[in-house]
């Protein structure tokens, strides 16, 4: 089976070549992973602070084993409606343990949603007026 071709790194002008799943060459993801921490702030300027800290071990310490899955240990502490949306920032009413996975996969639809075109009522059918 052949190989996939390899693809130019995303840097510009740079000529390295990388395999199928690579996107920066060692060097440009160096430099790109610096410039990303250099903006992202520290964990208590995203929100994450002593408060957040309790609020998350209190929902893994009750929610040992992943509310979605039910067989994977919970790793993170996802809150049910995300703040966006309006979900309280520290109710354990508003938090649940999931595994990495599901998480992933939540965040995922949760994300496609935000990104989603608004509904439109009624919706338009071809040979309508």
């Amino acid at each position: 089976m052949p190989h996939a071709p390899r693809h130019p790194c995303l840097h510009p002008g740079c000529p390295a070549l990388l395999e199928r799943g690579e996107s920066r060459c060692p060097m440009h993801k160096r430099q790109h992973q610096q410039a990303y921490e250099r903006t992202r702030g520290t964990a208590t300027e995203r929100g994450y602070d002593a408060d957040h800290r309790k609020w998350r071990a209190a929902v893994l310490a009750r929610d040992p084993i992943c509310k979605a899955c039910g067989t994977e240990r919970s790793t993170f502490a996802d809150h049910i409606v995300p703040l966006k949306q309006g979900g309280a920032k520290l109710d354990l009413a508003n938090g649940q343990g999931l595994c990495s996975h599901c998480h992933q996969v939540k965040r995922g639809r949760e994300r496609h949603q935000e990104q989603a075109p608004p509904a439109r009522w009624p919706p338009k059918r071809p040979g309508w007026a």
